[in-house]
Protein backbone atom coordinates (compact mmCIF):
# COMPACT_ATOMS: atom_id res chain seq x y z
CA UNK A 1 0.00 0.00 0.00
CA UNK A 2 1.50 3.31 -1.05
CA UNK A 3 1.79 6.25 1.32
CA UNK A 4 -0.92 8.90 0.97
CA UNK A 5 -0.12 12.03 -1.03
CA UNK A 6 -0.43 15.15 1.14
CA UNK A 7 -1.47 18.47 -0.34
CA UNK A 8 0.56 21.42 0.87
CA UNK A 9 -0.91 24.70 1.96
CA UNK A 10 0.15 27.83 0.13
CA UNK A 11 3.12 29.54 1.79
CA UNK A 12 2.23 32.33 4.19
CA UNK A 13 2.85 35.94 3.26
CA UNK A 14 3.78 36.98 6.80
CA UNK A 15 5.32 35.12 9.69
CA UNK A 16 5.82 35.64 13.40
CA UNK A 17 9.57 35.58 14.01
CA UNK A 18 11.88 35.82 17.00
CA UNK A 19 15.44 37.14 16.82
CA UNK A 20 17.65 35.73 19.59
CA UNK A 21 20.61 37.78 20.86
CA UNK A 22 23.07 37.92 23.76
CA UNK A 23 21.57 39.33 26.95
CA UNK A 24 21.92 43.11 27.15
CA UNK A 25 22.12 43.57 23.37
CA UNK A 26 18.32 43.73 22.88
CA UNK A 27 18.15 47.54 22.30
CA UNK A 28 20.82 47.31 19.58
CA UNK A 29 19.03 44.41 17.90
CA UNK A 30 15.76 46.34 18.07
CA UNK A 31 17.40 49.26 16.23
CA UNK A 32 18.78 46.87 13.61
CA UNK A 33 15.32 45.46 12.99
CA UNK A 34 13.89 48.96 12.67
CA UNK A 35 16.52 49.74 10.03
CA UNK A 36 15.31 46.67 8.11
CA UNK A 37 11.83 48.24 8.08
CA UNK A 38 10.59 45.59 10.48
CA UNK A 39 8.27 46.58 13.30
CA UNK A 40 9.23 44.78 16.53
CA UNK A 41 6.22 43.33 18.38
CA UNK A 42 7.83 42.73 21.74
CA UNK A 43 11.17 42.89 23.53
CA UNK A 44 12.12 40.03 25.83
CA UNK A 45 15.26 39.05 27.75
CA UNK A 46 17.46 37.55 25.05
CA UNK A 47 15.54 38.59 21.96
CA UNK A 48 12.96 40.53 19.96
CA UNK A 49 9.71 39.21 18.47
CA UNK A 50 8.63 40.68 15.13
CA UNK A 51 6.48 40.02 12.09
CA UNK A 52 7.84 39.85 8.60
CA UNK A 53 7.53 38.52 5.09
CA UNK A 54 9.66 35.74 3.67
CA UNK A 55 11.97 38.37 2.16
CA UNK A 56 12.36 40.08 5.54
CA UNK A 57 13.11 36.74 7.19
CA UNK A 58 15.90 36.15 4.67
CA UNK A 59 17.25 39.68 5.19
CA UNK A 60 17.21 39.17 8.94
CA UNK A 61 19.28 35.98 8.63
CA UNK A 62 21.77 37.64 6.27
CA UNK A 63 21.94 41.17 7.67
CA UNK A 64 21.45 41.26 11.44
CA UNK A 65 24.82 41.71 13.11
CA UNK A 66 23.80 41.11 16.72
CA UNK A 67 21.33 38.22 16.34
CA UNK A 68 22.27 34.64 17.25
CA UNK A 69 19.26 33.01 15.63
CA UNK A 70 16.08 33.78 13.71
CA UNK A 71 13.21 31.54 14.80
CA UNK A 72 9.95 31.18 12.87
CA UNK A 73 6.85 30.40 14.92
CA UNK A 74 5.12 27.32 13.52
CA UNK A 75 2.47 26.96 16.18
CA UNK A 76 1.46 28.09 19.66
CA UNK A 77 -0.47 25.76 21.95
CA UNK A 78 -1.93 26.74 25.32
CA UNK A 79 -2.53 24.56 28.36
CA UNK A 80 0.34 22.14 27.83
CA UNK A 81 0.50 20.63 31.31
CA UNK A 82 2.16 17.26 30.76
CA UNK A 83 4.68 15.48 28.57
CA UNK A 84 1.81 13.67 26.85
CA UNK A 85 0.10 16.98 26.11
CA UNK A 86 3.34 18.23 24.58
CA UNK A 87 3.58 15.09 22.43
CA UNK A 88 0.00 15.63 21.23
CA UNK A 89 0.60 19.32 20.44
CA UNK A 90 3.71 18.52 18.39
CA UNK A 91 2.15 15.53 16.64
CA UNK A 92 -0.86 17.56 15.47
CA UNK A 93 1.24 20.09 13.60
CA UNK A 94 1.25 19.43 9.83
CA UNK A 95 4.94 18.58 9.55
CA UNK A 96 4.67 17.64 5.87
CA UNK A 97 4.21 21.37 5.22
CA UNK A 98 7.49 22.08 7.05
CA UNK A 99 9.98 19.54 5.66
CA UNK A 100 10.27 16.26 3.82
CA UNK A 101 11.24 13.00 5.57
CA UNK A 102 14.54 12.67 3.69
CA UNK A 103 15.80 15.73 5.62
CA UNK A 104 17.44 15.17 8.99
CA UNK A 105 16.24 17.05 12.05
CA UNK A 106 16.90 17.66 15.73
CA UNK A 107 14.82 19.06 18.57
CA UNK A 108 15.67 21.22 21.57
CA UNK A 109 13.43 22.39 24.42
CA UNK A 110 13.85 25.41 26.68
CA UNK A 111 11.54 26.53 29.42
CA UNK A 112 10.88 29.55 31.61
CA UNK A 113 8.19 29.84 34.25
CA UNK A 114 6.72 32.52 36.45
CA UNK A 115 3.94 30.23 37.67
CA UNK A 116 3.99 27.03 39.69
CA UNK A 117 4.20 23.94 37.49
CA UNK A 118 2.16 20.79 38.05
CA UNK A 119 4.60 18.53 36.24
CA UNK A 120 8.35 18.21 36.37
CA UNK A 121 10.05 19.86 33.40
CA UNK A 122 12.95 17.86 32.02
CA UNK A 123 14.05 19.54 28.76
CA UNK A 124 15.90 16.45 27.52
CA UNK A 125 12.90 14.19 28.11
CA UNK A 126 10.51 16.69 26.51
CA UNK A 127 12.82 16.98 23.48
CA UNK A 128 12.69 13.18 23.15
CA UNK A 129 8.87 13.24 23.30
CA UNK A 130 8.77 15.96 20.64
CA UNK A 131 11.20 14.04 18.42
CA UNK A 132 9.03 10.92 18.72
CA UNK A 133 5.92 12.96 17.85
CA UNK A 134 7.50 14.29 14.65
CA UNK A 135 8.80 10.87 13.63
CA UNK A 136 5.44 9.23 14.38
CA UNK A 137 3.63 11.88 12.32
CA UNK A 138 5.77 11.17 9.27
CA UNK A 139 5.47 7.41 9.75
CA UNK A 140 1.68 7.60 9.77
CA UNK A 141 1.30 10.09 6.92
CA UNK A 142 4.15 9.12 4.58
CA UNK A 143 5.31 5.70 5.72
CA UNK A 144 8.81 7.09 6.32
CA UNK A 145 10.58 8.33 9.44
CA UNK A 146 13.10 11.17 9.08
CA UNK A 147 16.48 10.59 10.68
CA UNK A 148 17.68 12.53 13.69
CA UNK A 149 21.08 14.23 13.45
CA UNK A 150 22.11 15.91 16.70
CA UNK A 151 25.40 17.27 15.29
CA UNK A 152 24.52 18.84 11.93
CA UNK A 153 20.80 18.49 11.17
CA UNK A 154 19.18 19.89 8.04
CA UNK A 155 16.52 21.46 10.26
CA UNK A 156 16.43 22.39 13.93
CA UNK A 157 13.08 22.49 15.72
CA UNK A 158 13.10 24.57 18.90
CA UNK A 159 10.35 24.39 21.50
CA UNK A 160 9.84 26.91 24.28
CA UNK A 161 7.50 26.25 27.19
CA UNK A 162 6.40 29.17 29.34
CA UNK A 163 3.59 28.98 31.91
CA UNK A 164 1.95 26.02 30.10
CA UNK A 165 2.11 27.79 26.72
CA UNK A 166 4.13 25.90 24.14
CA UNK A 167 5.70 27.68 21.17
CA UNK A 168 7.06 25.51 18.37
CA UNK A 169 9.72 27.20 16.24
CA UNK A 170 11.67 26.38 13.10
CA UNK A 171 15.22 27.67 13.42
CA UNK A 172 15.83 29.48 10.13
CA UNK A 173 19.47 30.09 11.02
CA UNK A 174 20.81 26.57 11.25
CA UNK A 175 24.24 27.09 12.82
CA UNK A 176 24.30 30.15 15.09
CA UNK A 177 24.46 33.41 13.16
CA UNK A 178 27.60 34.43 15.05
CA UNK A 179 29.40 31.86 12.89
CA UNK A 180 30.11 34.24 10.01
CA UNK A 181 32.48 31.89 8.22
CA UNK A 182 35.72 33.91 8.35
CA UNK A 183 37.09 32.74 11.68
CA UNK A 184 38.88 29.46 11.07
CA UNK A 185 41.08 29.93 14.14
CA UNK A 186 40.57 31.67 17.47
CA UNK A 187 42.40 32.51 20.66
CA UNK A 188 41.89 30.99 24.09
CA UNK A 189 38.74 32.99 24.96
CA UNK A 190 37.30 34.21 21.65
CA UNK A 191 34.62 36.89 21.57
CA UNK A 192 31.56 35.80 19.61
CA UNK A 193 31.17 37.76 16.41
CA UNK A 194 27.65 39.01 17.10
CA UNK A 195 28.61 40.23 20.57
CA UNK A 196 31.64 41.99 19.06
CA UNK A 197 29.33 43.72 16.56
CA UNK A 198 27.04 44.68 19.43
CA UNK A 199 29.91 46.31 21.33
CA UNK A 200 30.88 48.33 18.26
CA UNK A 201 27.32 49.51 17.65
CA UNK A 202 26.85 50.38 21.33
CA UNK A 203 30.09 52.37 21.26
CA UNK A 204 28.86 54.38 18.24
CA UNK A 205 31.11 53.02 15.49
CA UNK A 206 28.32 53.18 12.91
CA UNK A 207 27.38 56.77 13.81
CA UNK A 208 30.89 58.09 13.00
CA UNK A 209 31.30 56.44 9.61
CA UNK A 210 29.93 59.24 7.45
CA UNK A 211 32.69 61.53 8.75
CA UNK A 212 35.48 59.07 8.06
CA UNK A 213 36.45 57.04 11.08
CA UNK A 214 39.39 55.33 12.73
CA UNK A 215 39.17 52.19 14.82
CA UNK A 216 41.82 50.54 16.99
CA UNK A 217 41.83 47.35 19.06
CA UNK A 218 44.97 47.18 21.25
CA UNK A 219 44.25 43.58 22.37
CA UNK A 220 43.15 42.30 18.99
CA UNK A 221 43.63 38.56 19.57
CA UNK A 222 42.19 36.66 16.61
CA UNK A 223 40.89 39.87 15.02
CA UNK A 224 37.14 39.62 15.59
CA UNK A 225 36.50 43.24 16.61
CA UNK A 226 38.54 44.61 13.70
CA UNK A 227 36.80 42.39 11.15
CA UNK A 228 33.36 43.29 12.50
CA UNK A 229 34.35 46.98 12.38
CA UNK A 230 35.35 46.57 8.74
CA UNK A 231 32.10 44.76 7.98
CA UNK A 232 30.08 47.63 9.43
CA UNK A 233 32.16 50.29 7.65
CA UNK A 234 31.93 48.49 4.31
CA UNK A 235 28.21 47.67 4.72
CA UNK A 236 29.04 43.98 4.35
CA UNK A 237 26.13 41.85 5.49
CA UNK A 238 27.50 39.39 8.09
CA UNK A 239 25.79 36.35 6.59
CA UNK A 240 27.25 36.58 3.10
CA UNK A 241 30.15 34.20 3.83
CA UNK A 242 27.94 31.51 5.33
CA UNK A 243 27.44 28.28 3.39
CA UNK A 244 24.39 26.99 5.24
CA UNK A 245 21.12 28.23 6.72
CA UNK A 246 18.37 26.24 8.37
CA UNK A 247 15.79 27.44 5.86
CA UNK A 248 17.55 25.61 3.00
CA UNK A 249 15.60 22.45 3.93
CA UNK A 250 12.34 24.27 4.75
CA UNK A 251 9.53 23.51 2.30
CA UNK A 252 8.57 27.20 2.00
CA UNK A 253 12.11 28.17 1.03
CA UNK A 254 12.23 30.11 -2.24
CA UNK A 255 15.74 29.84 -3.61
CA UNK A 256 15.25 32.52 -6.26
CA UNK A 257 14.03 35.05 -3.69
CA UNK A 258 16.93 34.25 -1.38
CA UNK A 259 19.49 34.56 -4.19
CA UNK A 260 18.00 37.90 -5.26
CA UNK A 261 18.29 39.32 -1.75
CA UNK A 262 21.80 37.94 -1.37
CA UNK A 263 22.83 39.58 -4.65
CA UNK A 264 21.35 42.93 -3.63
CA UNK A 265 23.27 42.84 -0.33
CA UNK A 266 26.48 41.97 -2.18
CA UNK A 267 25.97 44.98 -4.46
CA UNK A 268 25.78 47.27 -1.39
CA UNK A 269 29.34 46.51 -0.24
CA UNK A 270 31.54 49.63 -0.27
CA UNK A 271 35.26 49.78 -1.15
CA UNK A 272 37.64 51.53 1.24
CA UNK A 273 38.45 54.27 -1.25
CA UNK A 274 41.29 56.63 -0.32
CA UNK A 275 41.55 54.87 3.04
CA UNK A 276 38.47 56.69 4.31
CA UNK A 277 38.37 54.23 7.20
CA UNK A 278 41.52 53.18 9.04
CA UNK A 279 41.20 50.04 11.13
CA UNK A 280 44.16 48.68 13.02
CA UNK A 281 44.99 46.30 15.80
CA UNK A 282 47.91 45.28 17.96
CA UNK A 283 48.81 42.49 20.34
CA UNK A 284 51.85 41.37 22.28
CA UNK A 285 51.39 37.75 21.19
CA UNK A 286 52.82 37.15 17.68
CA UNK A 287 50.99 33.82 17.39
CA UNK A 288 47.65 35.56 17.82
CA UNK A 289 48.62 38.13 15.21
CA UNK A 290 49.22 35.27 12.77
CA UNK A 291 45.75 33.93 13.54
CA UNK A 292 44.25 37.40 13.12
CA UNK A 293 45.98 37.88 9.77
CA UNK A 294 44.53 34.62 8.46
CA UNK A 295 41.00 35.48 9.64
CA UNK A 296 41.29 38.95 8.09
CA UNK A 297 42.33 37.34 4.81
CA UNK A 298 39.39 34.92 5.00
CA UNK A 299 37.05 37.90 5.36
CA UNK A 300 38.77 39.71 2.43
CA UNK A 301 39.68 42.77 4.52
CA UNK A 302 43.46 42.70 3.95
CA UNK A 303 43.36 46.21 2.47
CA UNK A 304 41.27 47.57 5.34
CA UNK A 305 43.14 46.38 8.42
CA UNK A 306 46.73 46.80 9.61
CA UNK A 307 48.35 44.82 12.42
CA UNK A 308 51.20 45.68 14.76
CA UNK A 309 53.17 43.59 17.24
CA UNK A 310 53.43 45.86 20.27
CA UNK A 311 52.15 46.56 23.77
CA UNK A 312 49.35 49.13 24.08
CA UNK A 313 51.35 51.51 26.25
CA UNK A 314 54.01 51.77 23.56
CA UNK A 315 51.56 53.03 20.94
CA UNK A 316 50.56 56.54 19.96
CA UNK A 317 47.46 57.47 17.95
CA UNK A 318 47.97 58.13 14.28
CA UNK A 319 44.83 60.28 14.19
CA UNK A 320 43.45 63.03 16.47
CA UNK A 321 40.25 61.11 17.17
CA UNK A 322 38.84 57.65 16.80
CA UNK A 323 37.30 54.71 18.59
CA UNK A 324 38.96 52.02 20.70
CA UNK A 325 37.01 48.90 21.61
CA UNK A 326 38.87 46.07 23.27
CA UNK A 327 38.44 42.82 25.13
CA UNK A 328 41.57 42.60 27.29
CA UNK A 329 42.37 39.49 29.37
CA UNK A 330 40.20 39.29 32.48
CA UNK A 331 41.10 35.83 33.77
CA UNK A 332 38.95 33.07 35.21
CA UNK A 333 41.34 31.36 37.64
CA UNK A 334 42.24 32.16 41.24
CA UNK A 335 44.97 34.78 41.34
CA UNK A 336 44.26 36.12 37.85
CA UNK A 337 42.69 39.29 39.23
CA UNK A 338 45.77 40.33 41.18
CA UNK A 339 48.12 39.63 38.29
CA UNK A 340 45.96 41.61 35.86
CA UNK A 341 45.46 44.75 37.97
CA UNK A 342 48.67 46.39 36.63
CA UNK A 343 47.51 45.75 33.03
CA UNK A 344 44.22 47.57 33.61
CA UNK A 345 45.99 50.42 35.38
CA UNK A 346 48.22 50.73 32.31
CA UNK A 347 45.15 50.76 30.05
CA UNK A 348 43.74 53.69 32.02
CA UNK A 349 47.04 55.58 31.96
CA UNK A 350 47.48 55.05 28.22
CA UNK A 351 43.91 56.20 27.57
CA UNK A 352 44.44 59.34 29.64
CA UNK A 353 47.85 60.42 28.41
CA UNK A 354 48.10 59.13 24.84
CA UNK A 355 44.57 58.95 23.43
CA UNK A 356 42.98 62.29 24.30
CA UNK A 357 40.15 63.11 21.92
CA UNK A 358 39.27 59.46 21.40
CA UNK A 359 36.41 57.34 22.69
CA UNK A 360 36.96 53.92 24.19
CA UNK A 361 35.03 50.82 25.25
CA UNK A 362 36.35 48.01 27.44
CA UNK A 363 34.70 44.62 28.03
CA UNK A 364 35.50 42.64 31.16
CA UNK A 365 33.82 40.18 33.50
CA UNK A 366 35.61 41.69 36.50
CA UNK A 367 34.45 45.00 37.99
CA UNK A 368 37.55 45.33 40.14
CA UNK A 369 39.75 45.20 37.05
CA UNK A 370 37.63 47.85 35.35
CA UNK A 371 37.90 50.04 38.42
CA UNK A 372 41.71 49.83 38.08
CA UNK A 373 41.39 51.84 34.85
CA UNK A 374 40.70 54.80 37.20
CA UNK A 375 38.66 56.78 34.68
CA UNK A 376 34.99 57.69 34.97
CA UNK A 377 32.97 55.75 32.39
CA UNK A 378 30.33 57.62 30.40
CA UNK A 379 28.22 54.47 30.23
CA UNK A 380 28.06 51.07 31.91
CA UNK A 381 26.30 48.06 30.39
CA UNK A 382 25.78 44.53 31.71
CA UNK A 383 25.98 41.90 28.97
CA UNK A 384 26.08 38.12 28.62
CA UNK A 385 29.10 36.56 26.94
CA UNK A 386 27.89 32.98 26.74
CA UNK A 387 27.19 31.98 30.35
CA UNK A 388 29.48 34.72 31.66
CA UNK A 389 28.17 38.03 32.97
CA UNK A 390 30.34 40.81 31.59
CA UNK A 391 30.51 44.59 31.86
CA UNK A 392 31.03 47.01 28.99
CA UNK A 393 32.34 50.43 30.08
CA UNK A 394 32.67 53.28 27.59
CA UNK A 395 34.80 56.41 28.05
CA UNK A 396 35.13 59.86 26.51
CA UNK A 397 38.85 60.59 26.72
CA UNK A 398 39.73 64.26 27.36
Amino acid sequence: MSAPVLLRKKAQTHYTLFAVCPGGIEPVLKQELTELNVLPKGEFPGGIEFEGSLEQAYRACLSLRTASRILLLLQQVNEVRSADALYKAVYELEWSNVFVPRSTFAVSVTESHSQKQNFAVNPQFLALKAKDAIADYFKKHTGKRPDVDRVDPDLMIRLHLHNHTLKIYLDLSGPSLHERGYRTQAGEAPLKENLAAGLLLMAGWNSTLTEGAHFYDPFCGSGTLMIEAAMIASKTAPGLLRKKFGFFAWRDHQKSTYEKIRASLTDQILPNSAEQFKIRGSDIDPKLLTVAAQNIKNAAFDSWITLEHTAFEQTKPQEPSGLIVCNPPYGVRMGDETSLLPLYATIGSTFKHQYKGWQAGVLSSNKKLLQAISLKPSQKKILRNGKLETFFYTYHLF
